[in-house]
């Protein structure tokens, strides 16, 4: 009894020796944890975890800049997890910079003073349904951000959820503390711009740039002006235009180009306009006046529309009356993005719709992919070997029926060039331009960078409201933001606007392959998990039987 009292009393003692050690390596570790920061984050995109790009951003503050955290403190449970995200993502923020970036908590609820701060802050108090007791109540509270530096100041007026905030304040950050690079929409052709076609963008865009527009058949586009988008004319654009175009390119600066070789438009005659006929739309040849220049610098936008049964998704078509519905035909064209690609444009792109875009091929200095000295090129993206390119007159509607071509993909939507140009305009004076005294250069003045993408539509106004009910439309927008991010050498936001929580989407795969793998994810781990059950309760109750007394 004595062996057995004592073997006992080394097994309570080791029991609770083992607890000690426990309860203090967790107070240990509890205690460097307040002194060190350091997350595990297992997201896709690392939405937890402070970029690169934000790191280097505050560590070049030039100035001190202050964040004030407006944070009630008796936030209801279910905004309690987002406060404490906020504040540990503000925080990684300070850890990260050179010591200038400070900031603090405040509570406004019960202090007069305080709600005037976030008044003047421009803070709201967000009203939110909770439940007390056994009712619904409404309740307001805050839960946002101010940020100062100097005399200038911007806020966060209200913070719903954790997903896309880390974009949001470096981009406050960066309009405070860095000059504004300027970019210019052509106009006078057509062309969608900032007041018409991309005002939906535009409310990003302005977050990070000057906005301005110019006509350049009219006007010499300013000196400060960074780069130029041309947003699929519809109109030819005269040579006066195109000369200042070239002259703008030959001093270095980039441009994204939207070319539509196909355009949708309305026809005029009076026997179209009889009964269930007045919405009738055409797509027919686009004359944009950009080829020659296009051509001299390596690009060819086709006058045909690439089409793809496999690949088609739904798109906007009018119905009569006024009235638009949606139809699914071959001209959307859905495409997946290589994963190889390295160029900051496609950050974050997974797949991208492409309504009646149209081929872009390499000509001239750019035929085979040859490319000249110190020159680089990246494919933005391409159709499946199923596609075809239909290249004549066609009307839109949901009786829409395109007869297949024999000339097959894949075929490119479009590029991005960085290198030097060549002038399509070298040996000709540089009438009706300001400048005219002037012989343009035979060679842009350093490397340009250039976009060229035969669709405008993919990120115009109309489908950014559809990725309301398709998301993956969604995404033209973001490709083009980047592309201008790309093209002023203005990159360091653009990985930002990737790192989000939404749903990852599976390829294009069989319904059965779906269905499969719709199974296994329902079932897989509840069966795994019963399985290990079994297995540790057989293992246990085989040691059982195995002991001897």
């Amino acid at each position: 009894m004595s062996t057995t009292s004592s073997k006992k009393r080394a097994y309570a003692s080791s029991a609770l020796l083992y607890a000690l050690f426990v309860v203090g390596a967790i107070v240990l570790i509890n205690l460097i944890s307040t002194r060190f920061f350091g997350r595990i984050d297992l997201t896709e995109t690392k939405v937890y975890t402070l970029s690169q790009a934000s790191r280097d951003l505050v560590k070049k503050l030039p100035d001190f800049l202050t964040v004030k955290a407006l944070i009630s403190s008796d936030l209801p449970p279910e905004m309690k997890t987002l406060s404490r995200y906020v504040r540990d993502l503000v925080d990684e923020y300070r850890t990260s910079s050179n010591g200038k970036f400070r900031w603090e908590a405040l509570d406004p609820g019960a202090d007069k003073n305080l709600e005037q701060e976030a008044s003047r802050c421009k803070i709201d108090k967000i009203q939110i349904q909770v439940l007390r007791g056994t009712k619904f109540e409404m309740g307001s509270y805050y839960l946002g951000l101010c940020l100062l530096y100097g005399d200038k100041m911007e806020s966060i007026p209200q913070i719903g959820r954790a997903e896309g905030l880390e974009f949001e304040i470096s981009s406050l950050i960066k309009k405070l503390t860095v000059k504004k690079k300027k970019i210019a929409f052509t106009t006078g052709h057509g062309e969608s711009d900032t007041n018409q076609g991309f005002r939906a963008l535009k409310q990003v865009l302005e977050q990070e740039y000057d906005l301005t527009t110019v006509n350049p058949s009219t006007t010499e586009i300013p000196a400060d002006v960074d780069a130029l988008v041309i947003g699929g004319p519809k109109q030819a654009l005269d040579e006066k235009g195109q000369r200042e175009i070239d002259r703008f390119l030959m001093t270095g600066r980039g441009a994204v180009v939207l070319d539509d070789g196909m355009a949708v438009s309305s026809p005029s005659q009076q026997q179209f306009a009889q009964a269930g006929m007045g919405q009738i739309k055409m797509v027919q040849i686009n004359q944009t006046g950009l080829d020659k220049l296009l051509e001299t610098y390596g690009f060819k936008v086709g006058q045909d529309v690439i089409a793809d049964n496999e690949a088609a998704m739904p798109g906007l078509v009018e119905m009569g009356g006024g009235r638009r519905g949606l139809t699914q035909l071959p001209i959307w064209v859905g495409v997946q993005i290589p994963k190889s690609q390295t160029i900051s444009i496609l950050d974050g792109i997974r797949g991208l719709v492409f309504p009646l875009a149209s081929t872009v091929d390499l000509v001239g200095p750019l035929a085979g992919g040859n490319l000249p000295a110190g020159g680089k090129l990246w494919k933005l993206a391409s159709s499946s070997p199923s596609s075809w390119k239909h290249a004549s007159f066609f009307l839109l509607n949901q009786a829409t029926k395109l007869e297949e071509s024999k000339d097959r993909g894949p075929f490119s939507f479009g590029y991005a060039y960085q290198g030097p140009l060549k002038s399509a305009f070298v040996k000709g004076p540089e009438a009706g331009v300001s400048t005219a005294e002037k012989q343009p250069p035979s060679e842009s003045q350093k490397p340009v960078r250039l976009v060229v993408i035969g669709d405008s539509d993919f990120a115009n106004d109309d489908y950014v409201q559809l990725s309301r009910a398709f998301p993956f439309y969604e995404a033209g927008a973001f490709m083009l933001h980047n592309a201008i991010g790309w093209t002023v050498e203005d990159e360091a936001l653009i990985p930002l606007r990737s790192k989000s929580m939404g749903n990852r989407p599976l390829g294009v795969v069989s319904e059965a392959k779906a269905s499969t793998l719709k199974w296994v994810n329902i079932l897989g781990l509840p069966v795994l998990f019963c399985a290990y059950g079994v297995v540790r309760w057989r293992l246990r109750r085989m040691a059982r039987s195995s002991q001897t007394i």
